[in-house]
């Protein structure tokens, strides 16, 4: 499997009850881990796991 890569077009902000905010920057390199029919798995350089929608692609992430 090759090794992809994104780059954020947009900040992207991950919310949960009780937690402070995460805000992954515009320009933010992430390592592509998994797809599924709808997203992208992506991993960020110490590791934390999100998904973006594959919907998003040159909105919010471009690939690299």
């Amino acid at each position: 499997m090759e090794k992809l890569v994104i780059e954020l077009l947009k900040p992207v902000i991950l919310q949960k009850e009780n937690c402070n905010p995460l805000v992954f920057e515009e320009g933010t390199i992430l390592k592509v881990v998994m797809h599924t029919p709808t997203s992208l798995l992506v991993s960020d350089d110490s590791n934390f796991n999100f998904t973006v929608s594959l919907q998003d692609e040159n909105k919010v992430w471009r690939e690299l």
